[in-house]
């Protein structure tokens, strides 16, 4: 006779074919196995199901959030949206910019080129009145006196324009400056490169309140200085 024990519990049970016969102590000893087995089980249900109820409200929690997370992120990308067709308006009006200060740059270098000209001439006219002075011409002195008075005033005008243009070409340089040191294009590559998708994901594990708020107040700062430039840029989008 003989008996052998189950893995889990180590109850007894006979082994076939040996005739063990019936053991009032064994049979006891397995039932109290099994009621203690029974009693550690339902403890640990009884946790389970407290810390099931637990995670339930946190997960009610954190879809929330999600929630109002993704509501948040999508006004941010409209946002962003809105940015971008302005930095587009923005980079067009630069082009028209500089397509003008070209020509003014070429019309410039035309008019410095006819000035020298006229310098040259002058210059002449120098040597000639020079020459005119050493002689007592009286009535024909008058007479080139008058012209010349007449030239100095031309060629003053001309000057004041040439000085006028000068200023306004420098003014243009330091607005043009300005915008192209934002490099908006290489800042909008930038972004648009970036893995957003993983990174959304990222985050929508984790309690975001605070720095979105933080991104929403630079948003609203970037959004500011952007109507500032705008504004700038002869006085607005076209």
């Amino acid at each position: 006779m003989a008996y052998t024990q189950t893995t889990r519990l180590g109850i007894k049970k006979a082994v076939p074919g040996t005739n063990q016969a019936f053991q009032t102590s064994v049979w006891n000893s397995n039932y109290d196995l099994i009621d203690a087995e029974f009693i550690a089980v339902d403890t640990r249900l009884d946790n389970l199901e407290a810390e099931d109820v637990s995670l339930d409200s946190r997960l009610d929690a954190v879809e929330s959030l999600n929630t109002t997370q993704d509501s948040r992120l999508t006004a941010i990308e409209t946002l962003n949206t809105t940015q971008t067709s302005r930095l587009d308006g923005i980079d067009t009006l630069n082009t028209t910019q500089n397509s003008r200060l070209t020509a003014v740059e070429t019309k410039n270098t035309e008019q410095d080129g006819r000035l020298t000209s006229v310098e040259g001439v002058n210059t002449t006219q120098n040597s000639r009145l020079t020459s005119l002075e050493n002689i007592n011409a009286g009535t024909r002195l008058t007479a080139v006196e008058t012209k010349n008075t007449e030239q100095d005033g031309r060629l003053s005008s001309i000057e004041t324009v040439n000085t006028s243009q000068a200023s306004t070409l420098s003014t243009h340089n330091t607005r043009i400056s300005a915008v192209e040191a934002w490099n908006a294009g290489n800042r909008l590559t930038v972004i648009e490169s970036q893995n957003l998708n993983t990174r959304v994901t990222t985050l929508e594990g984790q309690n975001l309140n605070s720095r979105l708020t933080t991104v929403e107040s630079v948003n609203s700062t970037q959004n500011t200085r952007l109507t500032a430039l705008e504004t700038l840029i002869e006085g607005g989008t076209p």
